[in-house]
């Protein structure tokens, strides 16, 4: 069975990597009905930190969710071995990458500590994992499922249904609204975004960032205790009326 855990996990990623380039290609307006805040997947978003992490505080607020999520911080780790199991050049270019992101970002202290957690969990991992790898392959594919479930707590994200810009609740009568094809689409195609979300250069920075924004004093990015009042009010009043998500609203003007 474990032998067949390589192949799932490369159709995986192959069908990952095709999704990444249709969010890349496709006119905004029409992925952004299938996929939520797509533009979290373009290369110049992932150094926004503002923008994405108001939009995981926004997109994750039932606690049954956000617990869930926490396998993101472990997903980040089981990429890089898996990398590094697969060629170690793949792991430099990665760690390359991610050392370019943080310091993108600008906020000096953030990459740092981001680059000495990363290095130093990394290192410990190494010594410890050995043909393990598609036991990690596994988990990555399991915890992508199990994020999708996750969401099944929460409303359904702004634009899926309407150019309002709220958070519609997840109900008959909305996936009604939805039809029968996207509703089905949606199943895939969040998968997909969810294993794509547990690279570290992802949402795993998000989670970087909350866990150290209170060990300095932030400069380039906003604090994480403005990040959730902001994420909250998103999430309560619709993202029209964040700053962060003005460009990304202008795709879905009539």
């Amino acid at each position: 069975m474990m032998e067949n855990i390589n192949i799932i996990w490369f159709v995986c990623l192959t069908f990952a990597c095709i999704l990444f380039i249709l969010c890349l290609v496709i006119p905004p307006k029409i992925i952004g009905r299938i996929l939520p805040f797509f533009t979290a997947f373009w290369p110049n978003k992932n150094i926004q930190l503002d923008f994405q992490s108001i939009a995981y505080v926004a997109l994750h607020r039932n606690v049954v969710n956000r617990v869930i999520h926490y396998s993101i911080f472990v997903d980040a780790f089981a990429w890089l071995l898996i990398l590094n199991d697969l060629w170690s050049g793949f792991l430099f270019i990665a760690l390359l990458l991610f050392v370019v992101q943080t310091f993108l970002i600008k906020e000096f202290k953030f990459a740092i500590l981001a680059n000495l957690i990363l290095a130093t969990i990394l290192m410990v991992l190494l010594t410890l994992f050995d043909n393990h790898i598609q036991y990690l392959m596994l988990w990555t594919i399991l915890s992508a499922a199990l994020r999708v479930i996750g969401h099944f707590f929460e409303p359904l994200p702004p634009f899926l249904i309407d150019n309002s810009g709220q958070f519609a609740p997840m109900s008959i009568a909305t996936l009604k609204k939805l039809g029968l094809f996207r509703v089905i689409a949606l199943l895939p195609i969040g998968f997909l975004a969810e294993f794509l979300s547990g690279q570290p250069h992802r949402l795993f920075l998000v989670q970087i960032n909350a866990i150290t924004s209170k060990l300095y004093q932030c400069h380039a990015i906003m604090r994480w205790k403005n990040v959730v009042i902001r994420g909250i009010k998103s999430y309560k009043e619709g993202i029209k009326q964040e700053s962060v998500f003005k460009d990304y609203c202008r795709f879905f003007k009539k």
